[in-house]
């Protein structure tokens, strides 16, 4: 079973962004796959930039799903992301999507992320990523979204 985390970012440098984090995330987590990045319009908050996103594949690791969006939350804001507007423009966002099959609902966490779904920024690059054998057999993939995301390389 499989940690996938989304990241995205649409300011200072978005790919660069993505790249670093990426490598931070392969230095505490055991790395098994990553999408291509992919490019969006804005959703929720549209005065912004467009996002570039990535789906990352880690194995799920020793630590409790709270304690990695802790950590998670940590990253973002070690990487300088501010939050004054909400869904507005980020340096870098990530979230928990999957944690293998489990469904988590606390205060601070959902899992599987609850509008996973809705986001062609995750559904698509999740498509090529191992894990979505899995998820696929547990829900039904629209293959349409009103803002799709297209593959950048």
């Amino acid at each position: 079973m499989s940690l996938v985390i989304a990241t995205g970012s649409n300011l200072n440098n978005p790919i660069n962004n993505l790249q670093e984090v990426k490598k931070i995330l392969s230095n505490y987590f055991h790395f098994l796959n990553a999408s291509r990045v992919y490019k969006s319009g804005a959703v929720d908050y549209l005065d912004q930039p467009d996002f570039y996103n990535q789906v990352l594949e880690f194995s799920i690791p020793k630590q409790k799903p709270e304690a990695v969006m802790d950590f998670l939350l940590k990253i973002e804001d070690d990487l300088g992301r501010i939050r004054n507007i909400s869904k507005g423009p980020r340096v870098i966002d990530l979230d928990i999507i999957f944690w293998g099959s489990i469904s988590l609902n606390t205060p601070q966490l959902i899992i599987p992320h609850p509008r996973w779904l809705e986001r062609s920024f995750i559904v698509r690059p999740l498509m090529e990523l191992p894990f979505f054998q899995t998820v696929e057999k547990c829900f039904t993939i629209p293959t349409s979204f009103e803002v799709e995301a297209f593959p950048i390389n």
